[in-house]
């Protein structure tokens, strides 16, 4: 069955090759619209427009019901691992799973980030293939979903447990005299004690990745900003770039007040209320939250897939009301007199 695709391919060319040998047929010559054509077809081609616009707003019905749902799930896991903590028979594996959660969550937030440079781009295009007010409000949702994914990640960090005062050594009763007829004591080092280190050991790691990070964030958005405020010295640019330039800098200035702001309330942590336990236990949250990723990852496919339609749909409307402005332009020209019908 392997050479079917080849041969099919063969014929369409073979084929091809036939037609390009035959003499292509005339085409019609165009017949100029007469004013009353030109004049029916703005109501037609607003009803066209309206079409198109619920289809649009079907997809984006969908989209919203998919994301929703996805965010539901990002929340309850969340909160769900920022309610638990490690008990001395799961050790680490607790805190493990929480910082892997955390990663995700940052992987997801430079995801957004992306997907914003991409959007501001289309913004400074002069002729953009999406409407303007659309594009911005993606830029706005996706704006949101960044800073969520930072509170989540700083939830889950003020979620380890925090160093305690435990005595290192418990007394297992009773002694014995050594050789040199000094009496030693049966003390052990305690399983509470090594778990207290253990849990001191992964929160100073985490938190060390998470201060770092919201240090990186801050110089970035500063750099950022002053890099905005310099473009704006320029009187070369246009108006409708000068607008966005503005728009960029109160956001990243945003941006920058909420960072200092999580660092300032990242420096003293409390102990939090979580719930210690088993091993077994962390091995089912774990398995859980596995099978979460793969459910997130199907449902990412399905929104993207919808966005494309999104993207698709908004495309067709730009180049129809561009089209639509353009004949009511017409109009208002040949009322004007500055244009003619071609049989005037």
């Amino acid at each position: 069955m392997k050479p079917l695709p080849i041969a099919i391919t063969t014929l369409s060319l073979t084929m091809g090759a036939i037609s390009a040998q035959t003499e292509a047929p005339a085409k019609e010559k165009e017949v100029p619209m007469t004013l009353e054509e030109r004049k029916a077809s703005i109501p037609s081609l607003e009803n066209h427009i309206s079409e198109r616009r619920g289809r649009l707003e079907e997809i984006s019905v969908d989209v919203l019901r998919l994301d929703d749902r996805l965010e539901k799930k990002v929340d309850n896991i969340v909160n769900k691992l920022a309610s638990l903590k490690d008990s001395e028979s799961s050790r680490r594996r607790v805190s493990q799973i929480k910082m892997a959660a955390m990663e995700g969550l940052v992987k997801d937030a430079k995801e957004y980030q992306s997907k914003r440079a991409e959007l501001i781009r289309e913004l400074q295009k002069k002729k953009p293939s999406q409407p303007k007010d659309m594009v911005e409000g993606d830029v706005q949702i996706v704006d949101d979903r960044v800073e969520k994914r930072v509170e989540q990640v700083l939830l889950l960090s003020k979620s380890f447990s925090q160093e305690r005062d435990v005595k290192k050594y418990t007394n297992g009763g009773g002694g014995y005299y050594g050789w040199g007829g000094g009496w030693n004591s049966n003390e052990r080092v305690s399983e509470e004690w090594r778990q207290n280190n253990r849990d001191k050991s992964m929160n100073k790691k985490q938190r060390d990745a998470v201060k770092a990070a919201l240090e990186k964030s801050i110089t970035r958005y500063e750099s950022l900003a002053n890099g905005v405020e310099q473009k704006l010295k320029s009187k070369e640019i246009s108006a409708e770039y000068r607008e966005l330039l503005m728009s960029e800098q109160a956001h990243y200035n945003r941006v920058l007040e909420n960072r200092k702001r999580q660092l300032a309330d990242f420096v003293l942590v409390e102990q939090p209320h979580t719930k210690a336990i088993s091993q077994r236990e962390a091995l089912d949250v774990e398995r859980a939250l596995d099978d979460a990723v793969n459910d997130f990852d199907s449902d990412i496919r399905l929104i993207k897939q919808k966005y494309a339609e999104i993207v698709d749909e908004r495309r067709k409307i730009q180049k129809l009301e561009s089209n639509l402005k353009a004949r009511k332009q017409w109009l208002i020209d040949y009322e004007a007199g500055k244009v003619k019908l071609p049989t005037e």
